[in-house]
Formats: structure tokens, C-alpha cells, sequence
């Protein structure tokens, strides 16, 4: 016996509809195609399963018994499908990036995105966390390559530089700053400084500046929509790099360069030396290599 599930569709979509031309439609059929169907399903058991004459179709008492053993087929097919599919999703290659929040944000998003679309049988798992974690991530093995804004000084990483990523103000749109046409250091003093938490790496970078020149943070803050959102508010200034000012893309908020402020931070790939890499993680490495971030 031969059934095919688009017979048990059709059988199905009749049972529901009462009308060929409905239940054609339901399966997004031809008339002509559905009757077929029908037809040939009970040709294929060898019984009829519904009364027809011109004007309407009914069940009989083969089809009435017919119902349940249909809808069981179906189950089964649906339920075995989907198993298909989970199991095919399970052995996706998988590749384990870690990044630190505020590389993310525009360039790294960007290459993900490109990545996917080249590679869309790579399941991607982003680790977006501090510079240290991402090391750890590494080391541990639970991560192939990570993105950060720091070179390890350790043997056993293989450490890249990318490139520079430099540091910007941002200020409120109604401050006294944004006026200014050529803006200097010094000129940053007397105004209220928004800073990033120790062990951020913008703080590492930023606390160059702010020691050389003793600029107290009115406040500290750990994730870059808090900055947005103080200094929307003309709580403060800020400094931060080029990659995050997609963050900062807000009608309140003004960017402007420091002329005399030569702060970049680096952006390293880093790897482990010992470990290969899957084939994967060589595909994102090389595409990290061809798509390196312009200031």
C-alpha cells in the first residue's frame, strides 16, 4: 500500500471543509488536482470514503472509521518531521566568539551579520562580556577567537592587532562645548565628566587622560546606554571610542573631536596557540582579516 501524505492532507481537509472546492483551496490545489487525490486514496485502499452527488459530499461509514487512523498519520509525520529537523539543528557547526559590549556595538555586529549570510549553516554563539572573561573564555576553551581591546601578555595567546579605534566627546546638544570651534583637554576641566567603571576597557584608555590632567567623574556608570542616557539628559561629557558611537546616534546629543587628544585604544583578535581551529572559526578569522574596521 502506497499512501501519500498529501492524500492524507487532502482526505483531511475534505473531512474539515464539506466542499471539494473549499478543501482544494485549503491545500492551495486545482479542483481537478484534489479530486485526483481523493480519488486515488481510495483507489489505493480499496474502499470508498464519501457519498458524493452533485450538490454535496458526506462522509461514509469507511471514511467516519478513516478519520482517526488519518489523523494518527499525520501526528506521526509532523512528530517525525520535527525531530528531523531538531536533530539537523543540533549538529549545526558551531562557533564560539567572545567580544567585549563596546567592540560590538557597530563593527562586530556588522561582520556577524555578513558572516550569516555567507555561512548561514554556522550557528554563532556570541560571548559579549569584559576584557578579562573573554580571556578566560579563551584559556578555558570555551571560546576559539575573541575580539578585545587589550593584547594579553600571556605565551600561550596569539595576539593580532586590527586596528585603532579613537576617542571622541560627546556632549549635550545645548552645551557650552558644542560651540566651540577647535576644542583642547584643557578645555574639558571645568566641566563634569561621566566615566566608565574600573575594569571596562574605555576606563583603561579614558584614565590616561583624566590622570595626566585631574579630571574628577561626577559619576561612573558600566554600560554605554547609561552614558547616552546621562549625558541626553546634560548630566555630563564623555569620552568614548569611534566603534560605540553608533550607541550615542541620539537627537540630544552632540560628538565632537578633541583636537589635541591623540587617545586610541587597539583592537586585537586573539587565539589560542595550542588549539586549532575548527573550520569554522577559520572562516570567521579570515572574514574578521578581510573586513578589518575604518575610522
Amino acid at each position: 500500500m502506497n499512501i501519500s501524505i498529501k492524500q492524507i492532507k487532502a482526505f483531511l481537509a475534505l473531512v474539515e471543509e464539506d466542499n471539494f472546492t473549499r478543501a482544494a483551496q485549503k491545500i492551495h490545489l486545482s479542483q481537478p488536482a484534489f479530486s485526483s487525490l481523493i480519488a486515488n486514496l481510495e483507489q489505493e485502499i480499496g474502499y470508498r470514503l464519501f457519498d458524493r452527488d452533485t450538490r454535496k459530499v458526506q462522509l461514509n461509514e469507511n471514511g467516519i472509521h478513516f478519520i482517526k487512523l488519518a489523523r494518527e498519520l499525520m501526528f506521526a509525520y509532523e512528530r517525525t518531521t520535527k525531530e528531523i529537523r531538531s536533530h539537523a539543528n543540533n549538529h549545526q557547526e558551531k562557533l564560539v566568539v567572545a567580544v567585549m559590549p563596546s567592540i560590538v556595538v557597530q563593527w562586530v555586529s556588522q561582520l556577524l551579520a555578513t558572516f550569516h549570510h555567507q555561512h548561514a549553516n554556522i550557528k554563532v554563539e556570541l560571548l559579549d562580556t569584559q576584557w578579562d572573561s573573554c580571556l578566560q573564555a579563551l584559556l578555558q576553551g570555551h571560546a576559539e577567537l575573541a575580539l578585545t581591546a587589550k593584547s594579553p601578555s600571556l605565551t600561550e595567546i596569539s595576539s593580532e592587532f586590527l586596528f585603532s579605534d579613537k576617542f571622541y566627546l560627546i556632549c549635550h546638544i545645548n552645551h557650552p562645548l558644542v560651540s566651540k570651534e577647535n576644542i583642547e583637554l584643557k578645555d574639558l576641566l571645568e566641566y563634569d565628566m561621566i566615566g566608565f567603571t574600573k575594569g571596562t576597557s574605555i576606563r583603561h584608555y579614558v584614565d590616561k587622560i583624566v590622570d595626566l590632567f585631574g579630571i574628577n567623574y561626577v559619576v561612573e556608570v558600566s554600560q554605554l546606554t547609561t552614558m547616552m542616557g546621562l549625558v541626553a539628559a546634560n548630566y555630563g561629557i564623555g569620552l568614548v571610542p569611534r566603534l560605540t558611537l553608533f550607541q550615542f546616534e541620539h537627537r540630544n546629543l552632540v560628538v565632537k573631536d578633541v583636537t589635541d587628544m591623540n587617545l586610541e585604544r587597539s583592537i586585537y583578535l586573539i587565539k589560542h596557540k595550542e588549539r586549532k581551529l575548527s573550520a569554522q572559526a577559520e572562516n570567521f578569522y579570515h572574514h574578521i582579516k578581510a573586513n578589518i574596521f575604518s575610522n
